[in-house]
């Protein structure tokens, strides 16, 4: 059974946002006299849809066979983790958790419900632990 947990978005990602797209139809509003206005708009709408894009679709998934799944959304490559190569989850200020693993990197993830992915990593593992014995 796959267990999946989707992204935490935070106010702070529809602040940037709404800067971005006051920024975009301020230089919208004053025209396109200067061939770099339209060079910075295009980066604007851009870089909005990339964070939208990933906003929507970041998920982890906890899979059967002992892997998490780190998926960024289309545009960003996804990360395969084996479960039983985690050496501690770290809670990092009031939203993030740090996942260490063993050879000492660091993913650092969002999920909605943190008890719960926490609580499903723990159960994968001691599935994994038995099943070694």
């Amino acid at each position: 059974m796959y267990r999946q947990f989707h992204t935490k978005v935070h106010y702070g990602n529809y602040v940037l946002l709404a800067a971005l797209l006051s920024v975009t139809f301020y230089l919208l509003w004053q025209g396109l006299s200067r061939p770099v206005t339209g060079v910075i708009i295009g980066a604007l709408l851009l870089l909005m849809l990339i964070i939208i894009e990933r906003m929507i679709h970041t998920c982890y998934t906890i899979t059967d066979d002992g892997m998490l799944i780190i998926d960024k959304g289309r545009l960003s490559k996804t990360v395969r983790l084996n479960i039983s190569d985690i050496q501690r989850i770290d809670k990092i200020r009031s939203s993030s958790l740090a996942i260490v693993m063993n050879n000492g990197k660091e993913y650092y993830v969002q999920p909605k419900n943190e008890k719960d992915f926490i609580k499903c990593i723990k159960a994968r593992r001691k599935k994994d632990e038995q099943t070694e014995e």
